[in-house]
């Protein structure tokens, strides 16, 4: 029996997990593609890419990377929304050291 010290919340008041993304590096820490840039790219964002490359794919978006950070300033990509600010600058960050 539940103690009647507890407070019982009906199932849809239950917490969600939220995709709040990567965890980004500290100005002083290296961009890393698998740790940073790879999960910026949705499986829905890499699905609608794949007849051109694949985002999950380091080779192709380094190959990409100028065509992928235009789009992504002018807010066409992703296609269901712009990214925000500060993961736009983390792409920008890893881009230039692919030079």
């Amino acid at each position: 029996m539940a103690s009647a010290s507890r407070k019982r919340t009906p199932a849809g008041d239950r917490p969600v997990a939220v995709n709040v993304g990567p965890r980004l590096p500290g100005t002083d820490e290296a961009v890393r593609f698998d740790d940073h840039i790879r999960p910026l790219f949705r499986p829905m964002d890499r699905n609608s890419m794949l007849f051109a490359f694949d985002l999950w794919k380091e080779a192709d978006v380094a190959a990409h990377r100028e065509q992928i950070l235009a789009r992504l300033r002018a807010g066409t990509m992703p296609c269901d929304g712009a990214w925000p600010g500060e993961k736009i600058a983390l792409f920008t960050r890893w881009a230039a050291d692919q030079r």
